[in-house]
């Protein structure tokens, strides 16, 4: 160990012992080695604040950072607050044209997306899953007697743009689940599964075992190799919306007998009506064209409707949302706050609604530019302050319980999320509620912390461009959260 490094350790225990205030450890924490050359900042505030108290913590507090998925807690606020806990999405099955009386139906089956991201998705307790809800969509045709369909089987997206991905997000990131994109008619949580099987040793190449589901029409160039024992899932997909050919590369560990990561399905809404027709195939219901995507709205009348598909209430979507960090379903929450709001759902109305809800909540957020709902791009910024406040003054709206439970738990095993280990054996172990962000050179912890009194405080801390390992910077963020535990 170098003696720099071990003069940093030896300057954290100091650090933990004689700091007297929240802001004194910050202070001192700034001037560490591993904030080097980076941006980071910090700010806390009590919830309610009482006699014209300050800030706890104000360390550059107007500096407008990249957040990564700290964000999505404005989004999943927004949602609960404008769309209502109970809230259910609705994907809605209806036939077109007329049925003979041999049971012919001279038209087509259409399946009308709601912007459900759950939908055959395995992510949210009471979703249906694939092999349920094409049961249940084949029932509903039986019974309505049809016995074959002369026309296709349709996805119907035009509820929002066609099958696409915020306009800034990178490459890199297109072809893997976390980058998938944004439809009215989501399936499979629009991700695949790509199973491996690594090679003997490192520099080995894998082979291709798996792609699940079946995707028609997707080829691939396999330039995956081994990685070291141990060496964990730095396997990469390269595609696009719409593109039917992926590269992947990168590498998945050598020991494995089988190695999966997840990819981006190329159009989720074509491959659900593709699974419908294979259904009806199995079920001896003939199909007599190949199924397509509409993204022109459609005339359905009432009494051709043969199924509605209700999502989980939407505080089981927005929980899961923010504790798993999915990026696809949060940019999904917005769309629907954006339709619901103003009939356009899209993501620069979404925006324009999260700034609309910013103003209400009387908060100032100067600084703060946004691009899409997830932080996914470094294009967002924002400022500790305006975190901070949202989520003070998110206290006391009526979803505010809904909002608070969608936090993973620090230093709580039996809750899942990114903070299993975040404090644990402090007081902010099973006390803090927090939303963690990571993507390159970014990382940031923004939650609520309650002090030995039992005074909630939220807070936020983000650094940008930082030459350390990124778990020196959670290790930073740990003792700020654990300073604001130990208050009074």
């Amino acid at each position: 160990m170098s003696l720099k490094r071990a003069l940093t350790i030896s300057l954290f225990f100091v650090i933990l012992v004689f700091a007297q205030t929240p802001q004194q450890l910050v202070e001192t924490l700034a001037a560490l080695p591993e904030l080097d050359h980076a941006q980071w900042s910090v700010y806390a505030r009590y919830v309610n604040e009482e006699n014209g108290e300050g800030p706890v913590i104000d360390h550059q507090s107007e500096m407008s950072l990249s957040c990564a998925s700290s964000l999505k807690v404005l989004t999943i606020g927004l949602a609960l607050d404008k769309l209502g806990g109970d809230f259910t999405f609705k994907t809605r099955l209806f036939y077109s044209g007329s049925i003979d009386q041999k049971g012919t139906l001279h038209g087509n089956i259409y399946i009308v997306g709601d912007g459900d991201p759950t939908l055959a998705g395995d992510q949210v307790w009471g979703a249906y899953k694939q092999k349920k809800l094409l049961s249940e969509w084949v029932k509903s045709i039986k019974r309505k007697g049809i016995k074959v369909i002369d026309g296709a089987v349709v996805a119907d997206e035009s509820l929002y743009a066609p099958y696409h991905v915020p306009v800034t997000w990178v490459w890199e990131d297109l072809g893997n689940y976390y980058g998938a994109g944004l439809t009215a008619l989501c399936f499979l949580d629009n991700k695949y599964y790509l199973d491996f099987k690594p090679g003997e040793k490192e520099g080995d190449p894998a082979e291709v075992l798996a792609i699940r589901p079946h995707i028609p029409g997707l080829t691939y160039t396999n330039k995956m190799k081994t990685g070291a024992l141990y060496s964990g899932d730095n396997g990469y997909i390269l595609s696009a919306p719409n593109v039917y050919h992926a590269v992947f590369h990168g590498t998945v560990p050598a020991g494995e007998e089988k190695f999966t990561i997840k990819g981006a399905i190329p159009n989720p809404p074509l491959l659900a009506a593709q699974s419908l027709n294979a259904a009806l195939q199995d079920a001896k219901i003939p199909v007599g064209a190949p199924s397509y995507v509409v993204s022109e709205s459609q005339l359905y009348r009432n009494d051709h409707l043969l199924k509605t598909i209700k999502s989980p209430p939407l505080r089981r979507i927005a929980e899961i949302t923010n504790k798993l960090s999915n990026n696809t379903y949060t940019e999904m929450l917005l769309l629907k706050v954006a339709q619901e709001q103003s009939g356009n759902g899209n993501t620069e109305e979404g925006i324009k609604q999260i700034e609309k809800f910013m103003d209400k909540l009387g908060i100032d957020h100067e600084g703060m530019r946004l691009v899409d709902a997830s932080g996914l791009s470094r294009e967002n910024m924002i400022t500790t302050k305006v975190f901070s406040d949202y989520l003070s003054a998110m206290s006391q709206q009526r979803s505010f319980a809904d909002f608070f439970n969608t936090f993973a738990i620090a230093g709580d095993g039996d809750d899942f999320g990114y903070v299993v280990y975040f404090a644990k054996d402090t007081p902010a172990a099973n006390n803090a509620r927090i939303k963690t962000g990571y993507i390159g050179g970014v990382r940031s912890h923004t939650g609520y912390v309650s002090t030995r009194s039992d005074r909630l405080i939220a807070f936020s801390c983000i650094a940008n461009n930082y030459h350390c390992k990124t778990k020196a910077i959670t290790k930073l963020h740990e003792q700020v959260v654990v300073a604001l535990a130990n208050m009074e």
